[in-house]
């Protein structure tokens, strides 16, 4: 059954968080589900505050996103970018 993921936030980081950069949590992280064609980096897709994280060191101005089996990605509008360093 297709599933649509909704993406609010877009954050970039070096290392792999242990929690969401935005929410703060780790109960539903879920790893290369949606991924990120123009940095080939990895992804954590938190589906509680609907938040991409991509593991790059690349400065995303604007992504290409695919999404594995038959999920359909959608963009909220307006959509953040934004790269966090710990």
């Amino acid at each position: 059954m297709p599933r649509t993921i909704y993406i609010k936030e877009i954050i970039t980081i070096l290392k792999e968080p242990k929690l969401c950069p935005r929410c703060q949590k780790d109960d539903r992280l879920e790893k290369n589900i949606v991924f990120e064609r123009r940095s080939d980096g990895q992804t954590i897709l938190c589906s509680r505050c609907e938040a991409l994280t991509v593991i790059t060191n690349h400065n995303l101005k604007e992504v290409e996103l695919s999404a594995t089996k038959d999920y359909q990605v959608m963009l909220k509008e307006p959509h953040l970018i934004r790269k966090v360093t710990y």
